[in-house]
């Protein structure tokens, strides 16, 4: 009863507060994010739409989280690691489960319930046993054994995760994974209360009422399709470094600028050409000339380098430049992407080796119309790009290059930018400008959209050997990053052009609030904001 009354205290504050700052110092406030569509479902075992993922993030919390710069710190626990690499101790903080049970209706769970080693075993038992068919399965598979369980090879039981006691989870490795860590902040691997779960009866993660969560915050309401409230967890381990109060999404923002400036929204991603007065800017995207590898002409490396190395590159360049302050593109991988902790992976050195080269162009076409018409025939495709001057621009300068030096004259079709994606990424295209938001914070991850089952591989690229060097980034380095771009480069799916940025607005008495690069990678939220605050 006394933890019922001080939660009710609790909400009255909050009312009385609206969702602004109910001290003078910045905390205790209430801030307001967007979010781009209704969730899916809050079960963080199958959760892949972003949305989702944002709301479990807020919600929950794995071994590890990410702070603002990315590196992994302790989560719900801390850790230690064998010499060997392949062994990783966790020692679980003392925390509780947070109930989200309708008002009125009483559970089990409205006790405080510690969370424990098990709620993490059973949550990875979860993800990699073949009945539940979780989409996220592979995300486990460096785990010893995960990949047999998964398949069937092997039972649970050799599954390499053990639960010791109550707070103490050992995870073994098949080999030493330097991101392991980071990968663990991941919504796959946050907690499952194996008792909660059967408690659902198969609605888990499907209405407020069927989520149990240990995160900084809990969900107080899910009003689908309009918004969702989240109070600061109490009983959260750290509670005492979080700083707001409450954290609303509202779903389907209509004007961000306008949001930003009225009170709406504390931050949000600007379309692009608007502005706010207080900005953000990130270089985590990618503008490039795509080929769909599977549709004809685009089905031969040599046509795609072809139309690549008969750019007039310097012109090209001059025009990013000069008319949108882009800066050109070096390689496949956006500025902002890590490797090796926190290290940028691009850099002068690892430059791709952009330039015009007429003759090797012209011998390249002259191979890849061989192999398409053997018994002779002209090229012939459709290049799309939205219907904005500087993309209509970029695709003239292209088309004009091609015309110059390869006599190959495309047909241009300008499309609004929602008709360009959907063309785009359902594989309705032969050649495409088109601006891509990678997934995940290293270069690796990055390029894991080339991968032959990757779900973004809007390319379409199917090759064996570009899987194998994905995997060796993965596990690897610069070395091995590096030379996957080169491999790219010589198959040639995309012809990278530049790095737009793109921006976040903040409003305005605000501080704190990090808008993260890649969206906070592909299993965290896009904002970092445990110390954010606001004044009136």
């Amino acid at each position: 009863m006394h933890k019922r009354i001080l939660a009710a205290l609790a909400a009255v504050c909050l009312m009385l507060c609206g969702l602004t700052a109910c001290g003078d110092d910045g905390t205790g406030a209430g801030f307001r994010f967007p979010l781009e569509a209704e969730p899916a479902g809050l079960d963080p075992q199958m959760a892949t739409d972003t949305a989702s993922i944002t709301a479990i993030s807020t919600l929950f919390e794995g071994l590890t989280r990410l702070d603002e710069t990315g590196n992994a710190v302790p989560g719900a626990a801390q850790w230690t690691v064998s010499e060997d690499g392949l062994t990783y101790t966790f020692t679980l903080f003392e925390s509780y489960w947070c109930s989200n049970q309708v008002k009125g209706q009483e559970s089990p769970w409205d006790q405080p319930t510690p969370v424990t080693a098990d709620d993490f075993l059973f949550a990875f038992q979860r993800a990699v046993d073949p009945v539940t068919g979780s989409p996220l399965a592979a995300e486990f598979y460096g785990i010893r054994n995960a990949e047999a369980v998964h398949t069937g090879q092997k039972p649970m039981t050799d599954l390499g995760v053990t639960a010791v006691d109550e707070r103490t989870l050992v995870i073994a490795l098949t080999t030493p994974d330097h991101r392991f860590l980071v990968k663990l902040a991941g919504t796959p691997f946050m907690p499952c209360n194996r008792a909660f779960f059967e408690h659902t009866a198969g609605r888990y993660g499907l209405e407020k009422e069927y989520v149990l969560s240990n995160g900084a915050f809990r969900l107080v309401a899910w009003n689908h399709n309009e918004s969702l409230l989240f109070y600061k967890h109490e009983q959260y381990h750290a509670a005492a470094e979080i700083a707001p109060e409450a954290v609303r999404y509202v779903i389907g923002t209509a004007d961000p600028v306008e949001a930003l400036r009225t009170g709406g929204l504390d931050a949000a991603p600007l379309p692009a050409g608007q502005t706010a007065d207080t900005m953000t800017s990130l270089q985590d995207t990618l503008r490039g000339l795509w080929f769909n590898t599977t549709a004809s002409p685009f089905t031969v490396a040599a046509i795609r380098r072809s139309l690549r190395d008969s750019i007039e590159w310097e012109t090209l360049h001059h025009q990013l430049v000069k008319r949108c302050g882009e800066q050109p593109a070096t390689g496949f991988v956006p500025p902002e992407a890590l490797v090796g902790g926190t290290e940028k992976y691009r850099a002068p050195d690892n430059a791709l080796p952009y330039g015009t080269d007429k003759q090797a162009a012209l011998e390249a076409m002259q191979t890849g119309l061989g192999l398409l018409y053997p018994d002779g025939g002209k090229l012939r495709f459709e290049l799309l790009a939205a219907d904005d001057p500087l993309s209509a621009d970029l695709a003239r300068y292209v088309v004009q290059s091609w015309h110059k030096n390869l006599q190959v004259y495309p047909t241009v079709t300008l499309l609004p930018a929602a008709d360009l994606e959907r063309r785009v990424k359902s594989g309705n295209y032969q050649a495409a400008i088109y601006t891509f938001s990678p997934t995940g914070l290293t270069g690796a991850e990055n390029l894991s959209c080339f991968a032959s089952a990757a779900t973004n591989n809007i390319a379409r690229l199917q090759d064996a050997g570009i899987d194998t060097a994905i995997r060796d980034a993965l596990a690897g380095g610069r070395v091995q990053l590096e030379t996957l771009e080169k491999k790219l480069w010589e198959l040639c799916p995309c012809v990278p052009l530049s790095y737009p940025e793109r921006y976040y607005g903040v409003a305005d008495g605000t501080e704190h609030i990090i808008p993260l690069p890649f969206g906070g990678g592909r299993y965290n939220g896009p904002l970092y904001f445990r110390n954010a605050l606001k004044w009136d």
